[in-house]
């Protein structure tokens, strides 16, 4: 029962974080100008996007009942976020 609150609290964070990407994705993101940078604007989307359907799967997996199935929903979040920090600590501004 604490497994499934926690991935509750998780996947909540995870459509959170996934809005927030999706309207910053044209304006000011923490040091950046995202509107006048196509590539920066394009990596917020997309990281909104695979969080979004990353959520989807999540819900769908915390309702199967296995809870070492919750580790994919993790695994994939957390080699988003990964993958998303590497692009924008590769950005020449």
């Amino acid at each position: 029962m604490v497994i499934k609150v926690v991935m509750i609290i998780f996947i909540f964070l995870l459509l959170l974080t996934s809005w927030y990407l999706w309207h910053r994705r044209n304006g000011l993101f923490l040091i950046f100008d995202v509107g006048g940078d196509l590539r920066l604007s394009n990596i917020l989307k997309w990281t909104s996007i695979s969080l979004l359907i990353e959520s989807v799967i999540g819900i769908i997996i915390l309702f199967m009942g296995n809870k070492y199935l919750n580790l994919i929903t993790l695994f994939l979040a957390s080699l988003t976020i990964l993958v998303f920090g590497l692009s924008i600590t590769g950005n020449k501004e």
